[in-house]
């Protein structure tokens, strides 16, 4: 079985051979380069109007500027929100760039939609009025995510077309390091209704819908599944990563894992401690299959991210591979 029909199988939860690995058997596309929902490299504004500040803390990733937002009262939003011109964007020749290291035999094509419905919202609002307007305003919240999901299936349908992708990852990170930002009866009054539409939509397309959640959403983890998201990104140890697996493991798929803020992210190890660390990550959380490591540490500098990321892919090819065949 080779790496690409690996990772289909994860992603379908049948029987394979290796333990996945995020980084490796994965071609990323879309995301960061989707200057209509991020504004360009270095800063600027997006297809919104929302603007964009680069930040040298996240390698130069953009970050929502805080000065005046967008929307300031979401009652208002059909007459001020504006949505991206999607035939501005050269889908072509991005495809044709994205794709160029593309290897069919041991990748998938995974496009990413970053910016989802909820964080949309608050690129919109920003955070502390998006969240206040979803208790305050649920109807005309609900009603502007909703256009949010029919804007982000035309860029599905787009994707589709260029990119060819086996699975479309949307990012709607609705969590902090402690718990989601709203309740989980919020969540699953306002959010998870778009969330099911759109995984239903891309279903329809005949690709793969999964869903990227950072940071302690355990209490939001089973609604993934009832969304339609095949796979979890990124699933982070602060959730009780094996109770999880346990009750829903056969149908969701959990990518992720590695405790990328622990002891590394503030001391420096030996390569030999961070192919153990690897090691040790697969050995707890791949067992019942279903599993593919995302291995790296959060550092400020490139230079160390990229080395260290790159130790940690090769010790999960390594130590992975015909991992279930042993």
């Amino acid at each position: 079985m080779n790496r690409r029909e690996n990772m289909l199988s994860i992603l379908n939860h049948k029987t394979h051979d290796h333990v996945g690995n995020y980084k490796s058997d994965m071609c990323q596309v879309g995301g960061r380069l989707e200057i209509f929902e991020n504004g360009p490299i270095g800063g600027g504004t997006d297809g919104f109007g929302c603007r964009w500040l680069a930040s040298d803390s996240a390698l130069g990733q953009g970050v929502p500027a805080s000065a005046k937002p967008v929307l300031e009262d979401v009652c208002d939003w059909e007459d001020i929100v504006k949505f991206p011109d999607l035939d501005q964007f050269d889908w072509e020749e991005q495809s044709k760039a994205q794709l160029a290291g593309f290897d069919p035999d041991n990748q998938i094509i995974e496009y990413g939609m970053w910016n989802g419905p909820f964080l949309r919202l608050t690129h919109l609002m920003g955070f502390e009025n998006a969240l206040c307007a979803m208790h305050e305003e649920p109807e005309a919240c609900f009603a502007l995510l909703n256009a949010i999901v029919d804007y982000k299936i035309r860029v599905a349908e787009r994707a589709v077309r260029y990119f060819r992708p086996d699975a479309i990852c949307t990012f709607d990170d609705v969590a902090t390091e402690r718990a989601t930002f709203m309740s989980p009866e919020k969540y699953r009054e306002l959010i998870k209704p778009v969330h099911t539409r759109f995984n239903s939509a891309v279903r329809e397309m005949g690709v793969i819908p999964n869903t990227h959640v950072c940071g302690k959403c355990e209490a939001i983890v089973p609604d993934l599944v009832d969304e339609g998201s095949a796979a979890w990104e990124i699933c982070q140890p602060e959730n009780d990563l094996l109770a999880l697996q346990a009750a829903v493991g056969d149908k969701l798929a959990f990518i992720g894992g590695y405790d990328m803020k622990g002891t590394f992210a503030f001391k420096d190890k030996s390569e030999e401690e961070l192919r153990a660390s690897v090691r040790e990550t697969i050995d707890r959380y791949a067992p019942g299959g279903n599993y593919a490591i995302m291995g790296m540490i959060l550092y400020s500098s490139l230079d160390k991210f990229v080395r260290t990321m790159a130790i940690m892919t090769d010790e999960a090819l390594k130590y992975g591979n015909n991992y279930y065949n042993r």
